[in-house]
């Protein structure tokens, strides 16, 4: 029988992505390894170190430790993972001089493209250059300029990048949502629409840019894409403005949800449950129905 593929599709969610690092720490204690990778905003940066060769306990190890100050001097300096700050310089060493192409696990970041207003999977090219994209908040950050396009946060469009996860050829997916993409209520559309148009004339390079596009961009209906088999919803704490002080709690929460999935995560694997079911853990919360109408 073919041995089936586990993909990896990581959410957005700030510095609450240090859930992510729990799942995968989870996975690596049971010999458990992706075999594909798509990440988006900062799933594509914990993503990307694990497609890189770097083990989920070296980054648990980086949240548990490092103070929040360092967390805090990355957003100073905008995200750039070329700044001089002490994270930059980290995320900059173990990145830098990798190809998304040469990876030794298949790897996707997703960003979004500033003037098709959509989701666009980065999957060649240096791991810098498409993390940077994936991870650039607007107005945060200024966009990224990379294949031709200007790029800002892939967190946009979907709960996780399923679909890119597909894409690379998994089978199984598991799919990390932290955060929901925040959409406009339908009467507030038109109005805020018309309120940034004279932002248009903003060059796309400038960080006012992102002003604009956001507005358009939580003002566009989401597409539903396809379902992950296993979706992990990690209850994590409510805190005021996603300090990085609670990254150990979110790295927590990671942890338990993926304890939860872990039977399933491995039945799947194994082919001794169907393939066209999603199941969805919350821990806190009543389980949540299945999807029996996967794409």
């Amino acid at each position: 029988m073919r041995t089936l593929k586990l993909g990896l599709a990581l959410g957005a969610g700030g510095t609450r992505g240090a859930a992510h690092v729990g799942v995968m720490r989870v996975l690596a204690d049971e010999g458990i390894k992706p075999d594909v990778i798509a990440g988006t905003s900062i799933g594509s940066l914990y993503g990307g170190l694990i497609a890189v060769g770097h083990e989920p306990h070296e980054l648990e190890e980086g949240i548990r430790t490092r103070p929040d100050r360092e967390v805090y001097a990355l957003f100073r300096d905008r995200l750039k993972l070329r700044a001089n700050n002490p994270l930059a310089r980290l995320f900059y060493s173990n990145l830098a001089g990798h190809y998304i192409e040469d990876l030794p696990i298949p790897y996707a970041a997703t960003a979004s493209d500033m003037v098709e207003r959509r989701q666009v999977a980065i999957t060649s090219g240096p791991m810098i250059d498409a993390i940077e994209a994936s991870i650039a908040i607007p107005v945060i950050a200024r966009p990224v300029l990379h294949q031709g396009r200007y790029l800002l946060d892939g967190g946009f469009w979907d709960h996780a990048p399923v679909d890119a996860a597909h894409d690379l050829g998994a089978d199984i997916i598991v799919a990390v949502q932290i955060a929901r993409p925040y959409q406009l209520n339908e009467r507030l559309r038109t109005a805020a629409v018309r309120a940034v148009s004279v932002l248009d004339r903003v060059a796309l390079q400038r960080t006012l840019a992102g002003v604009p596009f956001t507005i358009r961009a939580v003002s566009t209906p989401l597409q539903q894409g396809r379902s992950a088999q296993v979706i992990l919803r990690p209850m994590l704490p409510v805190f005021r403005g996603r300090s990085p002080s609670h990254q150990i709690d979110c790295l927590e929460a990671g942890i338990l949800a993926a304890k939860e999935a872990l039977p399933a995560i491995k039945a799947l694997l194994a082919g001794e449950a169907p393939a066209e079911v999603a199941e969805e853990f919350a821990p806190g919360q009543p389980r949540l129905l299945t999807d029996p109408g996967l794409a």
